[in-house]
């Protein structure tokens, strides 16, 4: 029976640091996609909730029946309501931005709202344009952060730890290494 020793490292920070190297780039780019897709939905959730965004006064003026979705998954027609924003703060009122309301959109109606702005720096979730919430909208925006928030932590949380903790374990094994002589 042939039992080989287990593989250990040389001592050689090169490996350290061709590894760091490895992880930077997965870990800048599932960075911006925990701020991208959980952060955005949970901003959302909690201007659907009344908790965060920009309070105002939100009239609607009109609903549109639009299609969403479609490539490989098909899409479907579904209706979108649209209205006015004014800041509780007296500042230029939005015009014909998409809003999330409980119950019906019947032009007309006014209801305390709160504004989430556009964040056109969001290069995953198309974020063009800003959303009033009424009391509705928060459903999805809170299912979809949730368990993407928690996938993109275990997957992208690797390549985050590794950037974060190879520079570490390289100025360790450099200062425990001092001194020695081949």
């Amino acid at each position: 029976m042939n039992k080989r020793k287990p593989v250990r490292g040389d001592g050689d920070p090169g490996t350290l640091v061709v590894m760091w190297v490895v992880c930077l780039p997965l870990a800048w780019f599932f960075g911006h996609l925990i701020i991208d897709i959980p952060v955005r939905n949970a901003e959302v959730v909690m201007a659907g909730l009344d908790w965060a965004g920009e309070q105002g006064t939100l009239t609607v003026t009109r609903s549109e029946r639009v299609y969403e979705g479609g490539g490989r998954g098909g899409g479907h027609r579904t209706t979108h309501c649209f209205g006015d924003f004014a800041p509780a703060h007296g500042s230029e009122r939005l015009l014909d931005i998409r809003v999330h309301v409980d119950g019906d959109c019947e032009a007309g109606r006014e209801l305390p709202a709160r504004l989430v702005r556009a964040d056109p720096e969001n290069w995953i979730d198309g974020n063009d344009r800003d959303h009033a919430y009424a009391g509705a909208g928060w459903g999805s925006a809170l299912f979809v952060g949730l368990f993407m928030g928690i996938f993109l932590l275990l997957v992208g949380g690797i390549p985050i730890v590794c950037v974060v903790m190879f520079p570490l374990m390289l100025l360790q094994r450099l200062w425990t290494g001092r001194g020695r002589t081949p």
